[in-house]
């Protein structure tokens, strides 16, 4: 099941890439982005920048919602956190990241709730806790496992 959701994400991600990169300005009108020009909702991958021109994020909209693959991106250019959203609930894998590039959380969403298997680890990539939930309700807990 893990290597489908993997495998599901990097799909996903190669699919996402491959899409056009959409430029600002946008408007936010009940929670949908539009484009400034033609008022027209935004399809496509959104990238945000910070003052010294670094990414900070990078995501993907259709009709102007989030859907699909987001990433976001620290100061210091590492990934931060990636996830996938459909219908405006996360879905699929989802990860965290320490800003020295190790795996902080991984964990599973199906429609918006945790389910499955969570993982926590510490910023030198050893793992602290587990976590085993059922459609948002928390099932097992271990520290240290």
């Amino acid at each position: 099941m893990r290597l489908l959701t993997i495998l599901c994400l990097v799909l996903l991600s190669v699919h996402s890439y491959s899409q056009e990169v959409v430029t600002g300005p946008f408007l936010i009108r009940d929670g949908i982005y539009y484009h400034q020009d033609t008022n027209e909702p935004v399809t496509g991958i959104v990238e945000g920048f910070d003052d010294n021109g670094q990414l900070r994020y990078r995501e993907n909209y259709k009709d102007g919602e989030l859907n699909g693959l987001y990433e976001m991106f620290h100061e210091n250019g590492q990934l931060e956190k990636r996830g996938n959203v459909i219908d405006g609930k996360l879905d699929g894998l989802f990860e965290t990241y320490h800003e020295n590039g190790q795996l902080e959380t991984r964990g599973n969403w199906k429609d918006g709730k945790e389910d499955g298997l969570f993982e926590n680890f510490n910023r030198y990539g050893n793992l602290t806790k587990t976590e085993t939930w059922e459609n948002g309700e928390l099932v097992e807990s271990n520290f240290n496992p």
